[in-house]
C-alpha cells in the first residue's frame, strides 16, 4: 500500500462533527471533504505513476570495474599427495579353494618408523592351520602308499631273479635228469628185448613174453621223447612266458611306485604350501621407513579399503606403503570436460589444506587415456587420473595430504577482463550492461576471448575503468536491445543444426527467463535441471552451493548464478537452459577450474 507524506495529512484538518440541525456548517464540511479526496486521489495517481514507470534500477545492482590484468586459465582439481617411489608392502598369502580373503588381526600404528624385519601386519591364519592339519593326514596316507609300492617293486624284481637264476635252472636240471633216466631205461629195455629175442629163437621164451619186452622198449622211447619235449618247451616257451610275466609285474610295480612318489610329493607340497601361507600371514618390513596405510576410497562398488583390524585382504593387495619422501607427487582426477586441455609437461601450482600459504611447483607427468570406474550409486561423471610431480618436496610434506592442484593451461598478460556473470548471451552475440551514470545503462556488444570459471577476456567492446553489471539479465527490461533475426530468438537447436524461437513470440525480442512455477517449461529442460539437482545437491535443499558443486565436479554450473550470491537456485538453472543452447557450450558459462586474482572491483 502506498504511503503519503505525513506533512500533507497534517495540513488537512477535518472539522469536528456538529449537531444535525446546523445545516450551513454541514455544507462546508462536505465541501472540505471533497477537496481532501481530490488531493489524496491526485497524490496517489502521481505516486503510482512514478512508481510504475520503468527505468534502470541501479541502486540494488552490483557493478564491476573493468580493469587490465594477467589472465590465468587453470584447471583446478583436488588430489592426494603420495610418494612417487613407494615400497609397497602387500599380502602374499595365496587363496585356496574358498579361502581368498584373510582378515587383519593386528596392524602396526600408522606413522611409526620401522626397520627391516619388523612385524607390520598379522593376518588371520586359523583356516590355513586347519587345512594344514588335514593335509598332514593325507600326507601320512601317501607315505604308506609309497612304502607299499616300493616293496611290491622289490618283490617283483626278486621274483625275476628267483626264476631266471633258480626255478628255471632247477626245472631244467630235473628235465635233463628225467631224460637221462629215460635214456637208461630205453637202453636196458632194448638189451632185454634183444636177449628175449635170442631166447625166443631157441624156444626158451614164448611169443607173448617177447611182445611184452617189445612194449617195454616202445614205452621207454616214448618216455625219453616226452622228457626231451618238456625240456624243449621249458627252454623255448615256458621260460620266455614266465620272464614276460615277471617283467610285467616289475613294470606295474615301478608305475605304482612312481605314482606313489608323485602323490606323496603333491601332498608334501600342499603341506609346505599351507605352512608357507601361515608364515606369510605375518608380514614384516622389507625396508626401513615410515608406515603409511594404503587406504583406498575408489569409485567402484565395494572398493573402499581401510586398513584396520577386521578388514579383509585379498592376495597381492597393498596394505602398507613405506614412502620415499624425497620424491612426492599428487594423484588427481580430472573432469572429462577439462581433460582434453591437460597434457603431460604442463606446469602446475599445488597448495595444501594443511599448510596455509604454502605453494609448491609441480609438473604433469601422466594423464590416463581411459576414465576411472564409476559407481552406479554416485554421480555419473567420468574422471581421468593424472599424476603431478612436486618439484623440490619440502620435508613437512607427507603422503595422504589433500592438495589443490592448479594446472596452468593458458595465460595472457595485460588483458582486459570481466567476471563471467557480467556477460550475457544475446542471440549469437554477447553483451554487457555498462553503467554510464546513476540513471543511464547502456547495452554493449563485446568480443570475448578465453575464459575460466571467474573471468573472461574481452578482446573488444569495453575500456578499462568502465563499470559492468554483475547481473545483466535483470536490466533487460530497462534498456533497448537491438532486434534479433527470427532464427536467433530464444535459440534452440533443430535437428539440422538450425535455431528456432518458441511459438507465439514476436520477432526481435529475446525470450524472457522463466520462473520456477511457469507451466510452459519443456520436459527436456526440467528433466535436465532435476538431473543436475539430483547429482549435485548433497543436502537436498534445492540449492547448489559452491562446495557441493566443487565436491562433485559440477563447477561448470556456477555460471548459472545470475544474482552473484554464490548459490545456484533452481530457477537460475531453468533460466540458463531456456536462454542458452547448453551450459557447457558457452565459454562465458564454463566454470573451468581456476579462481584467478580478481581485477578491478565491485561498486
Amino acid at each position: 500500500m502506498a504511503s503519503f507524506p505525513s506533512s500533507l495529512l497534517r495540513s488537512l484538518k477535518i472539522p469536528a462533527l456538529r449537531p444535525r440541525h446546523c445545516r450551513p456548517a454541514r455544507r462546508g464540511y462536505f465541501a472540505k471533504a471533497a477537496v481532501v479526496c481530490l488531493v489524496i486521489a491526485g497524490a496517489a495517481g502521481i505516486y503510482f505513476y512514478t512508481a510504475g514507470k520503468k527505468g534502470p534500477v541501479v541502486e540494488d545492482e552490483m557493478f564491476h570495474q573493468v580493469a587490465v590484468g594477467d589472465f590465468v586459465h587453470d584447471v583446478v582439481e583436488k588430489g592426494e599427495v603420495e610418494s612417487a617411489r613407494n615400497v609397497d608392502v602387500m599380502s602374499v598369502v595365496r587363496g585356496y579353494r574358498d579361502l581368498n580373503n584373510f582378515e587383519i588381526l593386528w596392524v602396526i600404528e600408522e606413522g611409526k618408523m620401522v626397520e627391516p624385519g619388523d612385524v607390520l601386519v598379522r593376518l588371520d591364519s586359523s583356516a590355513l592351520e586347519e587345512e594344514a592339519k588335514l593335509q598332514r593326514l593325507d600326507l601320512s596316507g601317501s607315505v604308506a602308499g609309497l612304502s607299499k609300492a616300493q616293496n611290491e617293486l622289490e618283490a617283483a624284481q626278486i621274483a625275476m631273479t628267483e626264476y631266471v637264476d633258480g626255478l628255471f635252472v632247477q626245472e631244467k636240471k630235473e628235465l635233463e635228469a628225467e631224460i637221462k633216466f629215460a635214456e637208461e631205461t630205453l637202453r636196458r629195455a632194448e638189451e632185454y628185448y634183444a636177449y628175449s629175442s635170442r631166447l625166443a629163437a631157441k624156444g626158451f621164451v614164448t611169443s607173448l613174453q617177447l611182445e611184452g619186452d617189445k612194449f617195454a622198449v616202445d614205452k621207454a622211447k616214448i618216455e625219453l621223447e616226452n622228457a626231451k619235449l618238456k625240456l624243449s618247451v621249458l627252454i623255448e616257451q615256458t621260460k620266455h612266458k614266465k620272464i614276460k610275466e615277471l617283467e610285467s609285474a616289475i613294470g606295474v610295480a615301478k608305475a605304482d611306485l612312481e605314482s606313489a612318489k608323485e602323490r606323496n610329493s603333491i601332498e608334501q607340497k600342499r603341506l609346505d604350501f599351507f605352512l608357507e601361507q601361515i608364515k606369510n600371514c605375518t608380514i614384516t618390513a622389507p625396508a626401513s621407513g615410515q608406515v603409511v596405510y594404503a587406504n583406498e576410497r575408489g569409485n567402484r562398488e565395494a572398493s573402499e579399503f581401510i586398513v584396520e583390524p577386521g578388514t579383509s585382504v585379498r592376495e597381492r593387495q597393498t596394505i602398507i606403503r613405506l614412502p620415499d619422501y624425497s620424491a612426492m607427487q599428487v594423484h588427481v582426477l580430472i573432469n572429462e570436460s577439462r581433460v582434453a586441455m591437460v597434457d603431460a609437461g604442463m606446469k602446475a601450482t599445488i597448495t595444501l589444506d594443511a599448510f596455509d600459504g604454502l605453494k609448491l611447483a609441480g609438473t604433469v607427468t601422466k594423464v590416463n587415456e581411459y576414465p576411472e570406474p564409476i559407481s552406479r550409486f554416485g554421480a555419473q561423471i567420468k574422471r581421468y587420473a593424472a599424476v603431478v610431480t612436486i618439484d623440490g618436496t619440502p620435508r613437512q610434506i607427507k603422503p595422504g595430504l589433500t592438495a589443490n592442484v592448479a594446472i596452468h593451461v593458458d595465460s595472457k598478460d595485460d588483458v582486459l577482463m570481466v567476471p563471467v556473470q557480467s556477460v550475457m548471451p544475446y542471440g549469437d552475440e554477447y553483451y554487457c550492461m555498462i553503467r554510464k551514470s546513476a540513471e543511464d545503462i547502456e547495452p554493449r556488444k563485446v568480443d570475448l576471448g578465453p575464459s575460466n570459471n571467474r573471468f573472461v577476456v574481452v578482446n573488444s567492446g569495453l575500456e578499462a575503468g568502465e563499470y559492468v553489471s554483475m547481473s545483466p539479465r535483470r536490466l533487460l527490461d530497462s534498456v533497448e536491445m537491438p532486434e534479433l533475426p527470427p532464427e536467433q530468438i530464444n535459440p534452440k537447436r533443430k535437428e539440422g543444426g538450425e535455431r528456432k524461437g518458441p511459438p507465439g513470440r514476436s520477432p526481435g525480442k529475446p525470450s524472457p527467463e522463466k520462473s520456477p512455477g511457469e507451466a510452459n517449461q519443456s520436459g527436456g529442460e526440467t528433466q535436465l535441471v532435476d538431473r543436475v539437482l539430483k547429482n549435485f545437491d548433497a543436502n537436498n535443499d534445492g540449492v547448489l552451493s559452491a562446495d557441493e558443486l566443487a565436491a562433485n565436479g559440477g563447477e561448470k554450473y556456477t555460471s548459472a548464478d545470475q544474482d552473484g550470491d554464490g548459490q545456484v537456485q533452481r530457477h537460475e538453472l531453468i533460466a540458463a537452459t531456456n536462454s542458452e543452447e547448453a551450459l557447457e557450450e558457452d565459454p562465458v558459462r564454463i566454470a573451468e577450474d581456476q579462481s584467478p586474482q580478481a581485477v578491478g572491483g565491485a561498486q
